[in-house]
């Protein structure tokens, strides 16, 4: 079941940090940079459980043994086909351009940010492919001490002056937001984690209370060229993570507008007092 957004809100809408429209967007070089550093982080994150649950883009990896694995590949590579198709190019080619993508570069770029400005019990991890196309979760944030995953996460680029989504984040799109109904049962993730008594634990995850983030492609730049410059958390970051923290509490009210279930509600009063401690 893909997120359901709630339907006041306006999934694209910028935050408005009226940026110095001064730095340009580089792909390959932010690109490279992302990689990097979110290898590092993915690998300190395997070392602190003894496992290689993320992959070297801090991507959850379908674990070896699940009974699905084989199955749920093959819809990926079938998914990943026919955006490629639809899009006139190679599968190869779609890959190495999605990889170059603002919305891609705005998930890696907000995953490498709240990795160095959140508190250090908090873990920030990327979806699987897998529950990036079916489920519409980029990111999950794991709290180590209480275990929870407090939240799942889809960052939204804004593109308002450009030409649009693509087909295939068209289709995403599409599906996000087809059920309002579903609203108050919140996120699934298929391959999620957790941690419970210090010991992480790999499956499914229910009833996960979920968010957008978005930044437009001049914030995106201005990001980037942030954290391309500084070792050190810098003031723009801790900025714009005010600005998502308000962005965030905004959509929690709008969520208890709902009847929601009683483990989502829950959920959600948890996230409350965990966002509380992230400034």
């Amino acid at each position: 079941m893909p997120i359901e957004y709630l339907p006041n809100i306006q999934v694209g809408g910028k935050i408005d940090l009226e940026p110095d429209r001064g730095p340009r967007l580089r792909p390959e070089k932010l690109l490279a940079f992302l990689k990097e550093k979110l290898s590092i982080r993915a690998a300190a994150y395997n070392k602190a459980y003894g496992q290689e649950w993320l992959d070297e883009n801090a991507c959850l990896r379908i674990p070896e043994n699940h009974p699905d694995k084989e199955s749920d590949q093959k819809l990926i590579d079938i998914q990943e086909q026919t955006y490629a198709r639809e899009s006139g190019k190679s599968v190869e080619k779609w890959r190495e351009d999605k990889e170059k993508n603002p919305a891609t570069l705005t998930e890696a770029a907000l995953t490498l940010m709240l990795q160095r400005v959140l508190p250090d019990n908090f873990m920030v991890v990327r979806s699987s492919a897998y529950d990036d196309y079916n489920n519409g979760v980029d990111q999950l944030i794991i709290d180590r001490e209480s275990g929870a995953v407090v939240c799942g996460i889809d960052e939204v680029i804004d593109r308002q002056g450009n030409t649009g989504p693509s087909k295939k984040e068209a289709k995403m799109q599409e599906n996000r937001f087809s059920r309002y109904s579903n609203v108050k049962y919140g996120a699934q993730v298929k391959y999620g984690a957790k941690i419970e008594q210090g010991n992480l634990i790999l499956g499914s995850l229910r009833d996960l209370p979920s968010f957008y983030l978005s930044i437009n492609k001049e914030e995106l730049a201005l990001l980037g060229e942030t954290l391309l410059k500084n070792e050190e958390v810098s003031d723009y970051e801790r900025d714009l993570l005010k600005r998502l923290c308000h962005s965030l509490s905004m959509q929690l009210k709008d969520y208890f507008d709902f009847t929601l279930d009683k483990k989502l509600k829950i959920k959600l009063q948890d996230f409350l007092q965990s966002l509380e401690t992230w400034l």
